[in-house]
């Protein structure tokens, strides 16, 4: 894969992994509240669930490890654009 189209590849892995981070991460304490009047909906028992916590914690923690992947990948991808001009 030529670098071009990896920096393309990684800018979109950052922007997804990012997401996926900051929504479960940072969002958390916000998610929990809401989810305390989560009430006669088609999902309740999952989401208050004790592993549904876990389960944005794990998802966050992959995000956060995909996204200084992704990182990486586009520091290497730049670095070879400009090394290669």
């Amino acid at each position: 894969m030529n670098p071009e189209r990896r920096l393309v590849a990684s800018l979109l892995a950052c922007l997804l992994f990012g997401y996926a981070a900051v929504s479960c991460l940072v969002f958390y304490r916000r998610m929990r509240r809401q989810i305390l009047n989560y009430k006669d909906a088609p999902l309740e028992r999952m989401v208050h669930s004790p592993q549904y916590g876990l389960t944005l914690w794990l998802t966050g923690l992959i995000g956060v490890v995909g996204f200084i992947i992704a990182s990486w990948q586009l520091v290497l991808s730049v670095l070879a654009i400009l090394h290669g001009t």
